[in-house]
């Protein structure tokens, strides 16, 4: 088995997805792990993913991601319903997630270090995702004692509270930190967002970047200390943004492994989010043209400034 370059951990999950108009799409395919791997595709096509699949796991999907290339090597096997949100969006700007699961699905359907196959953990990189703490403590103390290798993570903001002082140690040894507006004020409670990304940076990650939805990012370099605003990549209509900022990590990641340069790695998840936006659940990442994807990403040049 031929070794990826980039490796995306996290769920699978069935979305009912809510708009704050009160359409409801019920059944929609999502999982931060698929949403993240197929973004990162088009910039870095050995790009896996390892997600536990539950017993009901829909055979379509299998397929999708079959005809996609991918290689099912990650997606071990539990004997467990597949996770299943209802996620609901408001006016505001907030949303709400309600998981559908027996206490303790959620952390068994998320992977374990011993769900990674061992020609993964040759991969230069791996983006760990959104999932329980336990489930992320375990993946990071695994990988970042691996000699070589890049680690991002992209924190879960439901466990936060009461949490604080374990995340800060996670963080802390992680190369790559990409947490949301949301989960930057749960943790620090700030909204400042350049000194929430120095203090973020002083804990170890060689960068920073914070998610800002249509807002775009922050995108942190702690070896410079040079701190740059990145916009979203604007559409002319948004559909549903689950998965979106999944979308951003796993281009980001897979850009950045491209050429080490965050900014242009920013501009290419703010493209792949946007491509998300545009649909339900991962559909419209399955339907995409990945070289038009590129195209998008060559042909747009915003202006990011320099804020520090």
């Amino acid at each position: 088995m031929t070794a990826p370059r980039l490796v995306c951990l996290g769920n699978f999950t069935i979305d009912d997805v809510v708009l704050p108009d009160l359409t409801e799409r019920p059944g929609c395919t999502g999982g931060d792990a698929l949403y993240a791997t197929l973004a990162a595709r088009p910039w870095q096509p050995a790009t896996e993913l390892v997600a536990p699949i539950g017993s009901d796991f829909p055979a379509s999907i299998a397929q999708a991601m079959a005809r996609e290339g991918l290689n099912d090597a990650g997606f071990a096997r539990r004997d467990l319903p597949t996770l299943h949100n209802r996620v609901e969006y408001f006016a505001d700007g907030g949303r709400k997630w309600t998981l559908f699961a027996k206490e303790g699905a959620f952390d068994a359907l998320s992977p374990l270090p011993g769900d990674i196959p061992a020609s993964y953990l040759q991969a230069d990189a791996f983006m760990i995702l959104a999932m329980t703490l336990s489930g992320q403590q375990r993946l990071v103390d695994d990988l970042t004692a691996r000699p070589g290798k890049l680690v991002a993570l992209d924190p879960q903001e439901d466990y936060i509270r009461g949490n604080e002082a374990a995340i800060l140690e996670m963080i802390a040894k992680v190369d790559i930190f990409l947490p949301s507006a949301e989960e930057v004020v749960r943790l620090l409670g700030t909204s400042d967002w350049l000194a929430a990304a120095r203090r973020f940076a002083a804990l170890g990650p060689r960068l920073v970047v914070i998610k800002l939805g249509e807002d775009g990012c922050l995108v942190h370099e702690a070896a410079t200390g040079r701190t740059t605003r990145v916009p979203a990549y604007a559409v002319d209509r948004v559909v549903d943004t689950t998965g979106a900022g999944d979308s951003f990590c796993g281009a980001f990641m897979a850009a950045y492994l491209q050429d080490p340069d965050a900014v242009r790695a920013a501009r290419a998840g703010a493209v792949a989010a946007s491509v998300t936006v545009q649909g339900y659940g991962v559909d419209p990442l399955f339907a995409a043209d990945p070289a038009e994807m590129r195209r998008r990403f060559e042909a747009w040049a915003p202006n990011c400034p320099q804020i520090a």
